[in-house]
């Protein structure tokens, strides 16, 4: 069965969630990435946020972007419509993934060559989080693709704009 690939939407400058911009922008100052995780898990743990605060729009995704660093950190919310497939994509250097409401299936993917080989699976529920470190100046880290199992609220928080990731397409893919 052929997934078929959605394409975000992006809203900028998500006007609440004050307080979870208060901690990004001390965070982002002089930004460690076991202390970014740790301190955005907890805080999302103790103040989950509302799902109906972000746009949802069937058949894709938004991205709605929560803070924009100038040293390229950002942090981002994604509201996945049930069934929503991302591409096959990677990341900057450090990535956190948080699960707010809702369930994401994954696939991860290596890089060989000019193909990508599919190498685990794995879900993501409510309150779980994973997060990747790999290697600075490129945008291949962690390559997976995302499928919303159901309606989902996500944060991420990355080192660069993620839409910089490079992308991988279908045709280059070993399963």
């Amino acid at each position: 069965m052929k997934k078929e690939i959605s394409k975000p939407i992006t809203f900028l400058n998500h006007p609440g969630q004050w307080q979870l911009r208060s901690l990004l922008e001390q965070l982002f100052i002089s930004p460690d990435p076991d202390r970014i995780t740790a301190q955005v898990v907890d805080f999302l743990h103790s103040h989950p946020l509302p799902a109906d605060d972000f746009p949802l729009i069937s058949g894709t995704y938004t991205r709605t972007i929560l803070l924009r660093n100038n040293n390229g950190f950002e942090a981002m919310a994604a509201h996945w419509s049930p069934g929503t497939v991302s591409s096959i994509h990677g990341h900057p250097f450090f990535t956190l993934y948080y699960v707010v409401t809702g369930q994401l299936a994954y696939d991860n993917f290596r890089k060989n060559n000019a193909v990508v080989e599919k190498t685990s699976s794995g879900r993501l529920s409510a309150s779980e989080h994973i997060a990747f470190i790999g290697r600075p100046d490129t945008f291949d880290n962690h390559i997976h693709q995302v499928t919303a199992m159901e309606e989902t609220l996500s944060i991420h928080v990355s080192s660069d704009d993620a839409t910089k990731g490079e992308i991988f397409f279908p045709e280059r893919t070993v399963q």
